[in-house]
């Protein structure tokens, strides 16, 4: 019974130590309205394209859903750039790059590995990829340099493959 008072103990003060080294970050009501107002619309894309994907069964409609929430990322990427918000833009872009490493490019490949090449399937799975090379491009002009060009052009050179 003494051994898990004494560890409960430990437990909590160790616990405390750590809540007083770590900073308390909290938003105000302004900053919290602010990025609600900014995401929203954002939000609203991403889950009803997340929706739509989960519900997607066949290769070509799971990257046309994918390359669609990129699309959402990429329009809000844009919408930073042009208002200067430098730093929601790294942070979008880096959303985009992961979106599109991680989600974008396996469909399309794996698609394109299962599906005929001349069938429509695989025609429209193509039409996607270029579609998302554009999208990339269009991010790349409105990126400054730095980590999330660098990211962007490694997503660039994937889709190309």
């Amino acid at each position: 019974m003494a051994r898990w008072l004494y560890l409960l103990t430990a437990f909590a003060a160790f616990s405390a130590w750590a809540g007083a080294l770590s900073p308390v970050y909290t938003l105000s009501a302004e900053d919290q309205l602010r990025l609600l107002k900014a995401n929203g619309t954002l939000i609203d894309n991403l889950v009803r394209d997340g929706v739509a994907l989960s519900a997607a069964d066949r290769p070509e409609d799971r990257a046309a859903r994918c390359r669609s929430a990129a699309l959402a990322l990429a329009n809000a990427i844009q919408q930073a750039a042009a208002a200067g918000d430098a730093e929601r833009v790294v942070e979008l872009t880096s959303l985009f790059c992961d979106l599109v490493r991680d989600g974008l490019v396996p469909t399309i490949t794996d698609g394109l590995q299962v599906i005929p090449p001349e069938s429509p399937s695989a025609k429209k799975l193509r039409e996607v990829r270029g579609l998302a090379v554009g999208d990339v491009t269009k991010v790349k002009a409105v990126v400054p340099a730095g980590e999330s060009a660098k990211q962007l052009d490694k997503v660039a050179e994937m889709l190309q493959k």
